[in-house]
């Protein structure tokens, strides 16, 4: 059936029409594409006729669909619909759910269904990756998934941070699963799928990552997940779509304290807070709120600030905008380490050992990574 749910979408049936026929008409599926007599012995399929009219169209979709198919296989990629049981079950509930989900790597099943979409400025400062880094551990800690969408800024260090602290994160894409976007977050992909992560998206292979599939991907990251956490964006940026969803799917919005001073990235963060749509994330170690919102009543003892650290640096080394960044900045701190794969190891044992501050190499890392991209 999977061939004709795809070739029903390559027809131009649009998503709500493939769900009312995934519910109520299952088995007529198949047979609208080889039975001319069935949309006149049925008035419920009636409606339908008319995209089956030109049987080149109709050759052309399902040739399409098998087309999709065969490079799905070759790319390991997945498919579930609406009605599967495998179907996310908190998108499920949201009004207009994507009749078909494309997915690789790890079943919805087995990921954590407490989960928190992270979200905001693909141009990050310091604020969101301390943010990001000190929230996203210990929600981790009490067995938390974290949904965004692998954009760059604060999506990347969300999903790094979560794979660093051993959870698994979900990536919502706005385009094929044939391709990833931005290509610089390629690695990061392949670092979700290698840890018990999924990657998914609402659209086919080949379907290229224009500006209206981010708005939809955006209520997909909403929509898989229980609770919103915008860190830093400006009014006018896509990220708010995101709060824009979160309220139409009653999801509780939250967002760290920004404080009095703000950039010109957390406009928009002021704005959902000053107008109390978001509830305020007052410290690193607010986590009780978050978490009661997605259901877990049983808080863990929480983390010992070095070991939250120890992770942040894992994070931070793992997201660096080239290895200039981390050479430039053991130069800078005269740090008796190497430039090679051994360095957070080293690093640590120097921690451990009371020789350098994890404090003092974070917030160069830091400083250095955000500076590279200005150059």
């Amino acid at each position: 059936m999977t061939r004709y749910i795809i070739a029903l979408s390559e027809l131009g049936i649009k998503n709500n029409n493939l769900i009312s026929l995934l519910q109520s008409f299952p088995l007529a599926i198949g047979k609208m594409f080889t039975d001319d007599f069935l949309f006149e012995s049925s008035f419920e399929l009636i409606i339908y006729k008319e995209y089956f009219s030109n049987k080149d169209l109709v050759n052309k979709a399902l040739f399409e669909a098998d087309m999709i198919l065969e490079k799905n296989k070759e790319l390991n990629i997945k498919t579930t619909f609406y009605t599967d049981k495998n179907y996310p079950k908190e998108l499920a509930k949201i009004d207009d759910p994507p009749a078909i989900i494309y997915y690789k790597g790890e079943e919805f099943s087995r990921i954590s269904e407490y989960a928190i979409a992270c979200v905001g400025t693909r141009k990050p400062t310091k604020f969101s990756y301390n943010a990001v880094n000190y929230l996203v551990p210990q929600w981790v800690n009490n067995n938390c998934s974290i949904i965004s969408g692998l954009a760059c800024g604060v999506d990347k260090l969300s999903h790094q941070s979560c794979i660093s602290s051993g959870g698994k994160t979900i990536a919502v894409l706005a385009h094929g699963l044939d391709m990833v976007y931005p290509k610089e977050n390629r690695i990061l992909a392949n670092r979700i799928l290698s840890n018990g992560g999924t990657l998914m998206s609402e659209y086919p292979v080949g379907k290229k990552a224009d500006k209206f599939r981010f708005v939809n991907r955006n209520r997909l990251i909403v929509g898989m997940s229980r609770a919103v956490v915008i860190y830093e964006c400006d009014e006018k940026s896509g990220t708010m779509h995101n709060a824009q969803f979160a309220l139409q799917q009653k999801k509780p919005i939250f967002c760290p304290d920004i404080g009095d001073k703000i950039s010109e990235f957390q406009t928009g963060t002021k704005k959902l807070i000053d107008e109390h749509v978001a509830t305020v994330i007052k410290q690193g170690r607010d986590i009780k709120g978050v978490l009661a919102a997605v259901g877990i009543k049983n808080v863990k003892i929480g983390m010992r600030n070095i070991d939250i650290k120890k992770i942040f640096l894992h994070a931070v080394l793992s997201v660096l905008n080239s290895k200039t960044v981390l050479k430039e900045t053991i130069q800078e701190l005269e740090l008796p380490v190497h430039t090679d794969d051994s360095f957070y190891e080293d690093t640590i044992k120097l921690i451990d050992d009371n020789k350098v501050n994890i404090d003092t190499i974070l917030n160069a890392l830091i400083i250095n990574n955000i500076e590279s991209k200005l150059k």
